[in-house]
């Protein structure tokens, strides 16, 4: 039996397990400018620090979406060990400017600022004990101390730090940038009685606190430059005891410690790790586990995790035997922690990854089906799949993109099939969550909700990417690939909001899909494959779609309008071969000039397009709709982020001149010249014997496509017959996409408003959009339903460009938006499709 997994399959557990079966990094954050020496994290929260180049100090990164929440301030040197109370609610940094800081998780505030009453140096080292309240370090001078919470007393306010002080006349291991206290906070001064002189031989690098058998009460663990580790019996109120020390029988320094089932392991320098049994003291393994030293050693369930200074992360069993490595750090990697789902690791190339935490065997912790790791590891393998259309060669691979798409529909709970497109062309895929029984006699039938995509994408200049466009790279809280953000990440987002709801019992309406793979491709064959498939389609209420962006990156949008399109080439031809223009210059017409001559008619100085008639139809601006513009203005003149996308037309203007700009690109028709083109070998001295331009023009309400596409053609050929030439001119409409105007009073773009403004606490800004999706106009009008656009992008996107993107923090809300959109639905009646 083949073990290979299938590829469809949103299981992931491969059938492999051994060290050959890895899994990878799913994120990567940078820490600017500073070596990630120390990590401390939380079931949301993650705590860094660095060597202090950056002016904060620890930094605080949300473990949900991967972006920095916080900096916390205050140190004056590197941060060389973070550790946190048993209930997560104080964090403990210590530091080479020799102090402790204890900072409040929940508000971030320094509560305690914590010196030896002696200078120390570097403070390597920090633990705290729950049951005797009691803090310890391990210090540079080779000494012990320890701090009693409840039996303390503040310093004098103001009163001298004497580590700072003294700490110009003592060299410093990874010493950063000094600054000032940024706050006054609660001091104290560690006593000569709290101190333990010359505990070792050594830097007193680890701490641990733990269990040994036939011992009863915490025992500390402490590892040092000379190698040795040592054990103490800790007291209330009372100095540390010297219990046993065990010698790791080499001149190596001790530089992590773990403690594990009875199990101390010890990474030293070199790339050894020691294992000692605490039962009997003995020293059982000495583990060649990497060719550097072992910097930082953490236990998460059954599996011990070492980092080195060679780059490589591993795992190892029970049996002391390696399960899997990973190198994606480019340099040492200073420092792990870990999570009940991930392992964390730090490096001196200022990169923090997260890796997923495995299981003995290799296969993952048990996962939700509906939980948004699954959503991402279904867009992980989705992106893998470049499903570009338009593109011959790609027509396997937006097949199996599609194939993909179906079987993730069905293994969450949805009925799903191919519709086949035209011939040549991609497939459709069809889904249906069906809404849970009602037993309610007021409401004949559920509402039906119809979720318009496409699964095809733009081609990528794999050579213009700082990460491959192929594979899904999560960086700094963004996710990058190609479809990511246009359209496969919001279409999973839907999927998955939908199938959460089933599974929650909570769906009370139908959600249907129907997702293309020629959207970019102009929808070749979509509106005949619909209508041959009506049935499947045509009680829908509302239709909803994602596949547009934010106006900024802060504020969340609603999208009412979009523009359409028609695009078209004109081609000018002589019946002459390509010429030499030193031989036929001036005695034949050349088509290139004719072009010019052409496109010079096509638009007046002002930017407005000459075609007769082309400005009659628009619908004139409500109060309503002017009204709508004034928030959006506000918020590109006072927050600097807003106004990112929209640089070019905020600067230099005022508020009115910028809404008039904003209404010339939204609701305003335009004509463009995208190039030109011509015949032969493109250099200086060749007459070419025929030139192409494209031209598009963007058409708006209440624009028709048939009446302008009609007075184009007419003044094209109009304008070309008044030249005196000899050539032929010829007009091909390419792509037509109609204009679509939603109604922000409408029940259901209030259901939205209130989704969004429920997920990210603000109401949305209502915004149309400059460009066009061919389908939407034309399936609201067929299926008479109402259409609603929900963007979940930023601004800054790049879709279609290089190094797509979105945030995770966007497209996890964005499934939520949705869940709580269908969820609103459930109040709103269904329309009979005879009053439709």
């Amino acid at each position: 039996m083949s073990s290979r997994q299938d590829p469809s399959s949103l299981s992931r557990s491969p059938s492999l397990s051994g060290l050959g079966t890895q899994s990878h990094c799913i994120h990567t954050m940078t820490q600017e400018e500073d070596s990630v020496l120390s990590l401390a994290a939380t079931e949301t929260l993650l705590f860094s620090g660095g060597q202090g180049a950056h002016r904060s100090d620890i930094h605080v990164w949300d473990l949900e979406h991967f972006q920095l929440k916080a900096n916390l301030r205050g140190h004056l040197g590197s941060i060389l060990c973070l550790t946190l109370r048993e209930d997560g609610k104080w964090l403990f940094s210590s530091s080479g400017d020799g102090t402790v800081r204890v900072w409040d998780t929940e508000t971030f505030n320094c509560l305690y600022h914590i010196h030896s009453s002696q200078d120390v140096g570097d403070v390597f080292s920090v633990v705290f004990s729950n049951s005797l309240n009691t803090m310890y370090i391990g210090c540079q001078n080779t000494s012990i101390q320890w701090f009693d919470f409840s039996d303390s007393k503040p310093d004098v306010p103001h009163s001298p730090n004497i580590t700072h002080t003294l700490r110009n006349h003592m060299p410093r291991f990874f010493e950063g940038a000094a600054r000032e206290p940024e706050e006054q906070v609660t001091r104290y001064s560690i006593p000569e009685s709290c101190i333990y002189q010359n505990s070792h031989f050594g830097y007193v690098y680890c701490l641990l606190l733990g269990k040994v058998p036939n011992e009863e009460g915490e025992i500390l663990f402490s590892g040092s430059g000379e190698g040795d580790i040592k054990l103490w019996k800790l007291h209330k109120g009372k100095p540390i005891e010297p219990l046993r020390t065990l010698k790791a029988g080499v001149d190596a320094s001790t530089l992590a410690l773990a403690l594990h089932d009875g199990f101390l392991f010890c990474g030293s320098q070199g790339g050894n790790i020691k294992v000692f049994d605490l039962e009997t003291f003995q020293l059982i393994r000495s583990l060649i586990a990497h060719e550097d030293d072992v910097l930082s050693l953490v236990v998460r369930g059954s599996q011990v995790y070492s980092a080195s200074a060679d780059g490589v992360v591993k795992q190892w069993s029970r049996g002391f035997e390696p399960l899997q490595a990973w190198r994606d750090h480019k340099g040492s990697v200073l420092s792990l922690a870990s999570t009940r789902t991930y392992l964390i690791s730090g490096g001196s190339d200022q990169l923090i990854k997260i890796w997923p935490i495995m299981k003995g065997n290799t296969q993952p912790e048990a996962v939700d089906t509906a939980a948004e790791d699954v959503m991402l590891y279904a867009l992980e393998k989705w992106i893998a799949m470049p499903t570009v259309s338009g593109v011959p060669s790609q027509l396997e691979e937006c097949r199996r993109g599609a194939k993909f798409l179906k079987a993730v529909l069905q293994q969450l709970g949805a009925e799903s099939r191919l519709i086949p497109g035209a011939p040549g062309q991609n497939p459709l895929v069809y889904g249906q969550f069906s809404a849970r029984s009602s037993k309610s006699e007021e409401c004949p039938r559920p509402l039906n909700v119809l979720v318009y995509g496409h699964y095809d994408v733009i081609a990528a200049d794999i050579k213009k990417w700082d990460h491959p466009p192929f594979k899904l790279t999560g960086h700094d809280g963004y996710l990058y690939g190609r479809g990511t953000s246009d359209n496969k990440g919001p279409i999973l987002a839907c999927i998955f909001a939908a199938s959460e709801l089933q599974e929650e019992q909570q769906l009370d309406v139908n959600v249907k899909f129907l997702i293309e793979g020629e959207e970019e491709n102009g929808s070749v064959g979509f509106f005949q494959a619909v209508e041959q498939n009506i049935e499947l389609f045509q009680e829908a209420d509302v239709i909803l779609l994602s596949n547009s962006y934010w106006l900024g990156e802060d504020i969340p949008c609603l999208t009412y309008g979009l523009r359409g399109v028609i695009h078209s080439t004109l081609t000018i031809s002589s019946k002459n071969v390509d010429l030499h223009s030193g031989v036929d210059g001036g005695a034949v017409s050349e088509p290139l000039i004719d072009m010019v001559k052409v496109l010079s008619e096509l638009v007046n100085s002002d930017k407005t397009a000459k075609i007769p008639g082309f400005y009659d139809c628009i619908r004139p601006l409500t109060s309503h709709e002017d009204a709508l513009y004034d928030p959006i203005v506000e918020d590109m003149f006072n927050n600097p982020s807003g106004q990112r996308h929209w640089d070019p037309l905020a600067t230099g203007v005022t508020k009115e001149e910028l809404k008039r700009k904003l209404m010339a690109r939204w609701r305003n028709p335009s004509l463009t010249i995208h190039q030109v083109d011509v015949s032969g070998p493109k250099n200086r001295t060749v007459i070419p014997r025929s030139a192409k331009a494209s031209v598009s023009m963007r058409i708006v309400p209440d624009q028709e496509v048939a009446d302008i596409t009609r007075s184009f053609e007419e003044y094209v050929r109009k304008v070309f017959g008044e030249l005196d030439t000899e050539n032929e001119i010829e007009i091909d409409i390419k792509v037509v996409a109609d204009w679509w105007l939603g109604d922000t009073e409408d029940r259901f773009f209030k259901a939205a408003e209130s989704a969004i403004e429920q997920e990210w606490g603000q109401k949305p800004l209502f915004i149309r959009e400059g460009g066009s999706v061919p389908a939407i106009r034309w399936l609201e009008k067929r299926l008479k339903a109402t259409a609603v656009h929900i963007p979940m992008g930023q601004s800054s996107d790049q879709a279609h460009l290089n190094n797509e993107r979105i945030r995770l923090h966007n497209l996890n809300s964005g499934k939520r938006v949705v869940k709580a959109f269908f969820k609103k639905l459930r109040s709103l009646e269904a329309t009979p499709q005879s009053q439709q």
